[in-house]
């Protein structure tokens, strides 16, 4: 009977621990909400902005420890171009555009030239980015949305705050 009672207690303290991760690891989930504005011209972050130098910047995102960024197509995506079609993420690029530093790269899985961002996962409406914040410092990012059958191809431009407290 007791050897049930310490492997029920062994059970329920993995169970805790694994939930105590996945938690860990949503919190530290950050979402950035964009929407095609009604001339088609540009994504609109609808999130509202969390940095501190740049207070009140929607879609300006403060990262603290290492992150994920999602970045979420919402609202009314037709694309006028072409019949029936929609406006899908395309890329994530770090910088004005690209030429960022090597520390800004490797956080960013991105080609330090171009500033693409190699996403963990991405789908029409959905790009999930990665950001280690191993150094303090802002970086602009563009967000681009094609549309699908068409040559037209629009973006948002908010920016990056780290803080630099994702070093292990």
């Amino acid at each position: 009977m007791k050897k049930s009672r310490f492997k029920l207690f062994l059970q329920s303290i993995a169970l805790l621990s694994t939930v105590m991760l996945i938690s860990a690891a949503q919190a530290a989930a950050i979402v950035v909400n964009l929407e095609v504005n009604d001339s088609q011209t540009k994504l609109v972050a609808t999130t509202p902005g969390s940095c501190t130098r740049i207070p009140n910047t929607p879609g300006c995102v403060h990262a603290t420890g290492q992150v994920q960024i999602n970045f979420n197509l919402t609202g009314n995506s037709s694309c006028s171009e072409a019949e029936g079609a929609k406006w899908q993420l395309d890329h994530v690029a770090m910088g004005d555009p690209g030429n960022i530093s090597a520390v800004a790269a490797a956080d960013f899985n991105a080609d330090q030239t171009s500033g693409v961002v190699s996403p963990i996962s991405q789908s029409a409406n959905h790009i999930l980015i990665r950001d280690n914040n191993t150094q303090a410092y802002d970086i602009a990012y563009t967000v681009y949305a094609r549309c699908e059958g068409g040559s037209s191809v629009i973006d948002s431009d908010p920016r990056v705050e780290n803080d630099g407290s994702g070093q292990p």
